[in-house]
C-alpha cells in the first residue's frame, strides 16, 4: 500500500494558503480565491475510548474506507501505547532516565483519506494516543545508555509482538487498497481533482502536487494559528473535491475486501478468537485503554 502518513510534514504547504488573506500574495499554486472555512470555532479532535464491537474487527484490520481507518489507527496506536508502556516500565525498574521519544499518536493514510476528519481539521493534524496529563517520554533517573538501549529494545519488542497478531494478514490487504488506484474507474474519478481544487484557488496538476503544495505552504507560515487556519482551509477544499473520488473508490475497495475475506477466512477466524482478548489483557497489564480518533 502507498502509505503516505498525513502528518506534520504535510503541514508544510497548507499554511501559505492561510496567508492568502493576511499576506500580499499567494504561494505558488495558490490564487486569491477564498478557501472554504468552517463557521464558528472548531472543536478539537477527540479520542473515543473502548474496544470496538466484534462486528467491527474486520473493518479495523482490513480498512476499506476513511471511516474504517479510524479503528485501524486505533489498532496501530495501541501497539505504540504497548511499546511506550513497556519502555516506561523498564526505565522505572532500572532507575534510568529516558531520552525524548515521540509520543504515541494516531496517524492516517492518504490511500484511505478520512474526509470527515480532513474536512474539519486539515491534513496535518495527528491525534495524541495518550491523554495530555499522561507522562511524556522521560523518566527521572540516572543516565545509563546501555540500560536505555535495553529498555528501548524491550519497548519495540512489545509493540512488535502485538502487531504480529494482525500485521501478517493486514500486509496482504494493503496491496489490495493500493491496487484500487490503478482501476480505470478510480483513475477517471481522480482526474476531476485538479479542476475542482482550482475553484478554490489551488492550482495543481494532480494529488501528489497538491500534497507537495501543502508542504511548501505550511512550512512558510510561522504563526501557529494562521497555519492551522490554512491547514483547515486546504483540508476543507481537499475533502470537498475528493468526496466524488471516494464515492467511486470506496465501493471498489469494499468489493475487494469481500473477496479477500473469503480467501482468508481461516486467518480472520483466528484473529476473531485472539485479537480482542489480547487487547483486553494488555490494557489490564499496562493500565492502558484502547481508543481511536474522532473528528
Amino acid at each position: 500500500m502507498k502509505k503516505r502518513p498525513i502528518t506534520a510534514a504535510v503541514l508544510g504547504s497548507v499554511i501559505a494558503a492561510a496567508a492568502l488573506t493576511g499576506c500580499g500574495g499567494a504561494a505558488p499554486g495558490l490564487s486569491a480565491a477564498p478557501l472554504p472555512t468552517a463557521s464558528g470555532p472548531v472543536r478539537p479532535p477527540t479520542v473515543a475510548r473502548g474496544l470496538p464491537a466484534e462486528r467491527d474487527l474486520t473493518a479495523m484490520v482490513l480498512p476499506a474506507t476513511g471511516r474504517d481507518s479510524r479503528l485501524t489507527q486505533g489498532l496501530d496506536g495501541f501497539a505504540q501505547l504497548v511499546g511506550h508502556a513497556r519502555l516506561q516500565e523498564c526505565a522505572e525498574q532500572a532507575g534510568v532516565r529516558l531520552p525524548e521519544v515521540p509520543p504515541p499518536a494516531y496517524i492516517g493514510w492518504s490511500d484511505l483519506p478520512d474526509l470527515g476528519f480532513i474536512g474539519r481539521h486539515g491534513l496535518t493534524m495527528s491525534v495524541p494516543a495518550l491523554p495530555s496529563a499522561s507522562p511524556g517520554g522521560r523518566t527521572a533517573g540516572r543516565a545509563d545508555r546501555a540500560a536505555q538501549q535495553r529498555c528501548e529494545t524491550e519497548g519495540r519488542t512489545a509493540a512488535k509482538e502485538f502487531k504480529d497478531l494482525y500485521s501478517p494478514l493486514q500486509s496482504l490487504w494493503w496491496p489490495e487498497v493500493s491496487a484500487v488506484r490503478d482501476d480505470p474507474r478510480a483513475r477517471e474519478a481522480l482526474r476531476t481533482l485538479p479542476g475542482c481544487l482550482a475553484r478554490y484557488g489551488v492550482e495543481v496538476e494532480d494529488e501528489d502536487a497538491f500534497f507537495a503544495l501543502v508542504d511548501r505552504t505550511v512550512q512558510g507560515i510561522e504563526d501557529g494559528a494562521e497555519a492551522t487556519r490554512a491547514d483547515r482551509g486546504l483540508g476543507a477544499a481537499y475533502a470537498t473535491c475528493m468526496a466524488p473520488v471516494e464515492a467511486v473508490r470506496e465501493p471498489l475497495r469494499t468489493a475487494r475486501r469481500t473477496a479477500f475475506e473469503v480467501a482468508h477466512r481461516d486467518e480472520l477466524r483466528t484473529l476473531e478468537r485472539g485479537l480482542l482478548p489480547r487487547i483486553r489483557e494488555l490494557e489490564h497489564r499496562h493500565g492502558l485503554s484502547f481508543g481511536h480518533p474522532v473528528p
